[in-house]
This record gives C-alpha cells, structure tokens and sequence, in this order.
C-alpha cells in the first residue's frame, strides 16, 4: 500500500513538473537566417521576416517581426534540412540586444526594432513592439549597445500622448502585417465600427435637427429664442455622441 501510493505521488510530481516546464520554458523553431548587408545575425538578435527570407530587422516598428535569436531553448522544433539553423522564439523571457538610440532603457519600458540590424529600442511612437523590458540598460553615449532581458509580447502600441493617429496606424499597421490575430483583427474591425457608427448617427440627427428648426423659424419667428436653445441643445448632444463612440473606440484598443 505504502509503495503504491508513492508511486501515484511520484507520478502526478511528474506530471505537474512536465506542466510547469511548458508554461515556464522557452519554445524554440530553427530558421534559415540571412545576414543583413554582410551583418551576420547573433544570439538576441531581433528577426524579421521579409517576403519568404528571414533577416535582421532593421527599420522602427517592424510589423513582420518573427522573433528573437536564442541560444539554448527548452523545447525546440528543428528542421534538418537547414543548414547552420538558428533557434528563433516569439515568447518567454529572453536575452535581446538593444541600443539607446532612442534614450535609456528602464525596466518596464517597451520596446520596439530600430534602425541597427537586430538590435531593439524604446518604444516612443505608436507602432509595433517587441515586449517589455524586465532590467534596464543606461549610457551616457547615445547609440551605444548592450543585452537585457526582455518578456516578448508581439503586439500594438499605443502611447497616450498619441491618441489622434492611433486609428490611422491601427489601420495602416492592420494592412500591413500578416501575423494579425483573430482578436486583433476583431478589435481593428469594432475601433472601425464604432467611430464610423458614431459619425453617422451624430450627424445624421444634427441634420434631421437643423431642418426641423429652420422650418419651425420659418413658421413661427417670434418663438425663436426658445427653438435657437434646443438647436444648440442638439448640437451639444451630437458632439457628446460622437465623443462617446471615440472613447468606447479608445478603451477597445488599450483594454
């Protein structure tokens, strides 16, 4: 009796260690890197992929990020038919090299790709980002290099200092990266609907107004004080309207 109950405990430790290795272990794939303008790619390196080639990113806020270079995954998927393969994964907490290109790095900022080949930056625009950093990274020079850990979370970002081009990036960023999910592209679609619904229905019931008013003038000029108030009480009420559907759209791209 004693052994077979330890055996049951030795067996759901196994179990529960198997769960918590695939929660907490870093998942890898092996893709055939090119370098980028004689740079060849390095452990923590940032890679997009560009057409059916996958190479170091080099632009600010690459849509088509694939992932990052790392070295000794927990689980991997390897191709052998590729030679001299590099180990990329999109998630977990991870090594990547960045620069202060665009100031210090403190830990919880967001980052994004730059303009140095693989190499990632602080997020300061509305774009796309790699994750947030977990340790920061300080120079007194600008542009110098370094590695900290980062927890990847490919996804939109959307600084509140820049809330009146969020839509127009969302929608330009939307066409042009194919690694959009269900539920991105059904936040993308609702932010649509919703500020477009609420332009119709304001001004629609703003025009319908005006008319009423300009005949109800026409028909009774002396009772023009009182229906000037309710025009200006419409237009009020049209202006909050169309203010309730942006911010309904605005909570539905951060929340």
């Amino acid at each position: 009796m004693f052994s077979r109950n330890l055996f049951k405990i030795f067996y759901v430790y196994l179990i529960f260690s198997f769960f918590i290795l695939n929660v907490y272990a870093i998942s890898a794939t092996t893709l055939p890197i090119n370098p980028y303008n004689d740079i060849n790619p390095v452990i923590g390196d940032v890679i997009t992929q560009e057409g059916t080639e996958y190479t170091l990113s080099n632009f600010s806020y690459d849509p088509n990020i694939a992932g990052v270079i790392v070295e000794k995954p927990q689980i991997s998927f390897r191709d052998v038919n590729i030679e001299n393969p590099y180990y990329v994964t999109n998630s977990g907490e991870v090594l990547v090299n960045v620069t202060n290109a665009n100031g210090n790095i403190a830990a919880g900022d967001y980052l994004t790709t730059s303009e140095t080949p693989g190499k990632a930056v602080k997020a300061l625009e509305t774009g796309y980002i790699i994750g947030t950093a977990l340790s920061s990274f300080e120079s007194p020079t600008q542009g110098d290099e370094g590695q900290i850990y980062v927890n990847l979370d490919f996804k939109m970002f959307y600084p509140s200092t820049n809330i009146s081009s969020n839509i127009v990036d969302i929608l330009r960023s939307s066409v042009s990266s194919p690694f959009l999910t269900p539920i991105e592209s059904l936040r993308y679609l609702l932010v649509f609907v919703v500020v477009i619904s609420s332009f119709i229905i304001g001004f629609n019931s703003f025009g319908r107004i005006a008319k009423e008013t300009v005949e109800s003038l026409a028909r009774n000029p002396l009772a023009s004080g009182p229906i000037k108030k309710v025009m200006i009480f419409n237009f009020v009420l049209t202006g909050i309207i169309m203010a309730i559907g942006l911010g309904i759209a605005y909570l539905i791209l951060i929340l």
